[in-house]
């Protein structure tokens, strides 16, 4: 069941079943189940599922990020941490990592932002090269 339990202009939330939904695949690495959105409030609710080997590279956080781990293992090469299932990890402001999925994984993930960028991506020079936004997920979201 893919029902709307809410739809209004700045807040989009998919019923609670999630475990019916089908995956939106991204690309051959990734794929979201985008759970809710509030546009005002910059905040989104996303499980995602990354495939085994996928390293992010730097990236930052322009928003505080909740995670949790459901399946999988995810290795912080910054803080030198591996995380599997139950782990919570929590990403403040402007939080700059670089993530390694080291099996396929799935994970919950809450913004919560100050502006429509919530994740900026940096290319070998240091240079921003992609960003996940608060559009980003409301495109994505299926109700």
């Amino acid at each position: 069941m893919n029902a709307a339990v809410l739809d209004m202009p700045e807040i989009k939330v998919t019923a609670g079943m999630a475990s019916q939904q089908d995956w939106l695949k991204c690309d051959d690495i990734f794929s979201m189940k985008v759970l809710s959105v509030d546009e005002q409030r910059h905040s989104v609710e996303v499980l995602f599922k990354v495939k085994g080997g996928y390293r992010s590279g730097p990236h930052k956080h322009t928003c505080e990020t909740h995670t949790m781990l459901l399946q999988g293992k995810v290795t912080n090469h910054t803080i030198g941490c591996t995380f599997g299932p139950g782990d919570y990890c929590y990403q403040g402001l402007d939080d700059v990592h670089d993530e390694e999925f080291v099996e396929d994984t799935i994970v919950y993930a809450s913004y919560r932002g100050y502006q429509d960028k919530l994740v900026e991506f940096y290319d070998e020079n240091g240079q921003p090269s992609n960003q996940f936004t608060v559009a980003d997920f409301i495109k994505n979201l299926r109700i």
